[in-house]
């Protein structure tokens, strides 16, 4: 990535939803399906990662499906979805089941790790136990109010 060159995210388009649904299996990722709010970042007009917020109810969701492709990372793409997903998405609460190394980013963010499972809905409950099943690293369970507040520090 050119180091002048300015990330940009947008929703993404519905014909554009198989492709997005390739990059996820490559990476061994759940795919989006079409309620799905699903981001896609750009540079220079080329794809560059993508992310989504599941919905859980009108106004809770699941924010996840963070790729950043490889050989863009370290750019401030993810940071970059995180905040367009939260602020395009105008849910009052999300959720994030990120892999335990990215903590950090998602703090960054918002979000805080969430202890127990009382009030966790149960679709979020178990996407969480399946995740930490199949993955062989530590899924996290992290939790954010309030998306349109400060969103990236």
């Amino acid at each position: 990535m050119n180091k002048n060159s300015a990330v940009s995210v947008r929703k993404l388009h519905p014909e554009e939803l198989e492709w997005a649904n390739l990059r996820y299996a490559e990476i061994d990722f759940v795919p989006s399906l079409p309620d799905d709010y699903v981001a896609l970042a750009e540079v220079d007009g080329r794809a560059v990662g993508l992310g989504r917020v599941v919905p859980i109810t009108d106004e809770i969701g699941e924010l996840g499906g963070m790729y950043v492709f490889p050989e863009q990372r370290g750019g401030g793409i993810s940071k970059a979805i995180i905040a367009h997903l939260i602020t395009a998405t105008g849910r009052a609460s999300l959720y994030c089941l990120p892999f335990e190394e990215l903590r950090t980013l998602y703090e960054s963010a918002g979000f805080r790790v969430y202890t127990g499972l009382d009030g966790v809905p149960s679709k979020i409950v178990e996407k969480h136990r399946w995740c930490n099943e199949h993955y062989p690293k530590p899924v996290l369970l992290m939790y954010r109010e309030f998306p349109n507040d400060s969103v990236i520090s």
